[in-house]
């Protein structure tokens, strides 16, 4: 994913995050407004018996059902974040007028009551307005209790001394405003820091389904490279298989008619894995069909596009190929290989590895190719591998190996290469035992039919 799609990414779900906090904020305060509105009305009904029908307190009582109206009123109109703060400021203000009101009548128990409830309004800020708010709060407030004890004592008088007095209610009311603080602090960077985790989670969960989901078409798009199926041709016949070890492979074949009627027949192998080798692929495949139709033999197709290749960099990738061009007329054919595994030629029950070996295409500018030509008898078997058939390993982490490889060829069905194929995957399966695989693996087997050629065999 580019960086500036994960930048997209992260201010999605900041908004997200964002409108998931004004959810709450909204649920929380309503529901706090609501217990206060109630607690008010209830207030109200116990101010109609005569006792409690005091004029100032129709007054408070109505200013704060106003304050409540309010509040749900911005709720509504979704700016529940002044909401949170008229509530907040207005309840701890109700608290601050009623601790005065102790210290005014001189009533020591109630304003020890009042100041001991200042921590209960940190809470409340730190959960509507995040821990910055309450902090601030619970400044003001302790200022605001100190400096009231500090008035009470003064007038009232005291043998131990007002200092002396203050400081003893007062620091209870610190410590207790100090640890609510903190915890409703820590409470945040807790919820943040998860938060957080969750996030990049999120963004690694949907940077693996965008990525899977770009491997998915670029696996569906390479598939579509590989011939729909081999070239008919009347006494032989040619089965292709392969298999990517990811999403997308480094391995190909092909199958390109020449204008003069043979079969240029690929086989090759990209270093590397993935994307990398992928897109190494299909520049490989594009040069390698552009010179087939313009050269006429494997060397000088091989050393042009090798040296196209070579001119293009592709740094420390590099690709291993087999070309032969299939002569039905002549019932030859004739190869050259580029640092790939050599073909192995089955005849009379006999295996044996045929051609010579050079450079892989885009190492070296002007390599130079050697070319074999094989006259092909009835009952021949080509094998055309890739080197992950004999590199394969097991959970003992034994490697297949070239020796046990030619074996299994020398046992499988020499007549129908079809089932022939089936019996190496087969083997090769056996053999893994669900051990994922470490490398692609391609396949071409060509089945010269059972026919009489006037020509003999040479190699």
């Amino acid at each position: 994913m580019k960086s500036q799609d994960t930048q997209l990414l992260n201010e999605l779900l900041k908004q997200l995050d964002a409108e998931s906090d004004e959810i709450r904020l909204r649920s929380t305060l309503r529901m706090l407004n609501l217990i206060v509105l109630t607690l008010t009305l209830l207030a109200l009904l116990i101010m109609l018996i005569p006792p409690f029908s005091l004029i100032d307190s129709y007054v408070i009582v109505s200013v704060s059902i106003t304050v409540n109206i309010l509040i749900e009123w911005l709720i509504r109109k979704e700016h529940a974040n002044i909401g949170a703060y008229i509530f907040t400021i207005w309840t701890n203000f109700g608290m601050i007028m009623f601790l005065i009101l102790s210290a005014t009548q001189q009533e020591k128990s109630n304003l020890v009551m009042f100041a001991g409830t200042t921590p209960l309004f940190t809470i409340l800020g730190g959960l509507l307005l995040g821990w910055r708010f309450a902090g601030i709060l619970t400044i003001t407030n302790l200022i605001i209790v100190f400096f009231v004890y500090f008035w009470f004592f003064t007038t009232t008088g005291t043998s131990r001394g007002v200092f002396e007095e203050t400081t003893g209610l007062f620091i209870p009311v610190l410590l207790y405003s100090v640890l609510v603080w903190a915890a409703i602090s820590f409470y945040q960077y807790y919820l943040t820091s998860s938060r957080q985790k969750l996030n990049q989670a999120r963004t690694k969960l949907l940077q693996d389904q965008i990525l899977r989901h770009d491997l998915e078409i670029a696996r569906m798009l390479q598939q579509r490279l590989y011939p729909s199926a081999p070239p008919s041709i009347d006494h032989i016949q040619i089965v292709a298989y392969s298999e990517p070890a990811r999403e997308t492979s480094g391995d190909f074949y092909d199958f390109v008619r020449m204008p003069d009627q043979r079969w240029a027949i690929v086989v090759a192998d990209v270093t590397g894995k993935s994307i990398a080798a992928a897109m190494v692929m299909v520049m490989a495949r594009s040069v390698l069909r552009s010179y087939i139709t313009s050269q006429k033999t494997p060397t000088a197709i091989l050393k042009a596009a090798n040296n196209a290749l070579c001119n293009d960099g592709l740094g420390n990738q590099y690709v291993t190929v087999f070309l032969g061009i299939l002569d039905p007329q002549t019932n030859t054919i004739q190869f050259a290989t580029a640092g790939h595994p050599f073909p192995f030629l089955r005849r009379n029950g006999q295996i044996q590895e045929i051609g010579h070996g050079s450079l892989p295409l885009g190492t070296r500018l002007n390599t130079e190719y050697r070319e074999t030509t094989l006259q092909l008898q009835a009952g021949d078997q080509i094998f055309l591998l890739t080197d992950g058939f004999f590199e394969v390993r097991n959970a003992q982490r034994e490697i297949f190996g070239f020796e046990r490889l030619k074996l299994l060829l020398n046992q499988i069905d020499p007549h129908n290469p079809r089932r022939a194929l089936e019996q190496l995957l087969a083997a090769i399966n056996q053999f893994c035992d669900q051990v994922e695989r470490s490398d692609d693996m391609t396949a071409l087997i060509i089945q010269v039919l059972p026919q009489t050629y006037a020509a003999t065999a040479t190699v």
